[in-house]
């Protein structure tokens, strides 16, 4: 622990050095910063979704949806129903067979539009995560090409190759390439665990959605059902 502290106390005598190394521990805090808040706001979007979910599937006609979303907690699920409901009201009243598919490519348009908004909100800051892990690597090649060169310069300076004259410089140098691996490990760790799961998460928006579009489509064929059914009745 001692030659560790040494060796950072030496590579804090380096200009160059220095600024790698704040460049690296802000890439490090950002990276971490945002590993964390998009971690709790994942967990917190999931369980509002479930619970939404499980009101939901109690439902079994779309004009129980209104109730749905006024009793529940915002989450993406709910969004995305708010929106179609919106739209919904938009439409008429009035369903003939003509209207049925039209009336359902409009919220299928909504729910696109909607499912690819909560992707965007759900990835956003993640390009950070991205950029930290490709490019704090070679930050940290950077610092230790630096160093060796320092070495070499030393060994010019001091006529000698002797290890005692090049090992401390390379001890520095490789302070960097250790602060840049620590910096992109966690970062490149999280941008992929996050991919993966709000790649999981947008599936299940659709699926959501579609079910939800169901349940749209079933009453306006419940309506055009009665619809005939009322008109062989008058014609009886």
């Amino acid at each position: 622990m001692k030659t560790t502290f040494e060796i950072i106390k030496m590579s804090l005598g380096d200009p160059v050095t220095i600024a790698v190394l704040l460049i690296l521990s802000c890439f490090s805090v950002f990276a971490w910063g945002i590993i964390i808040t998009k971690y709790l706001s994942l967990k917190s979007k999931m369980s509002a979704n479930i619970r939404f979910y499980k009101i939901f599937e109690r439902i079994n006609h779309f004009g129980g949806m209104e109730n749905v979303s006024a009793s529940t907690s915002k989450c993406p699920l709910r969004t995305i129903t708010d929106a179609v409901l919106e739209e919904a009201k938009n439409l008429s009243p009035f369903v003939t067979v003509e209207t049925l598919s039209p009336r359902s490519e409009m919220l299928e348009d909504t729910i696109q539009r909607e499912v690819e908004a909560c992707r965007l909100a759900d990835d956003s800051k993640l390009s950070f995560l991205a950029m930290a892990s490709n490019v704090s690597p070679f930050f940290g090649l950077f610092g230790t090409v630096w160093g060796i060169m320092q070495s070499f310069y030393e060994i010019g300076t001091h006529g000698s190759a002797d290890l005692s004259v090049v090992a401390p410089g390379i001890a520095v140098a490789l302070v960097t390439t250790v602060a840049g691996l620590l910096a992109a490990i966690p970062a490149s760790i999280a941008y992929n665990y996050f991919v993966s799961r709000n790649t999981r998460q947008e599936i299940f928006y659709y699926n959501f959605a579609s079910r939800l579009l169901s349940l749209f489509k079933r009453g306006d064929l419940l309506a055009i059902e009665k619809f005939c059914e009322a008109r062989e009745i008058t014609k009886r």
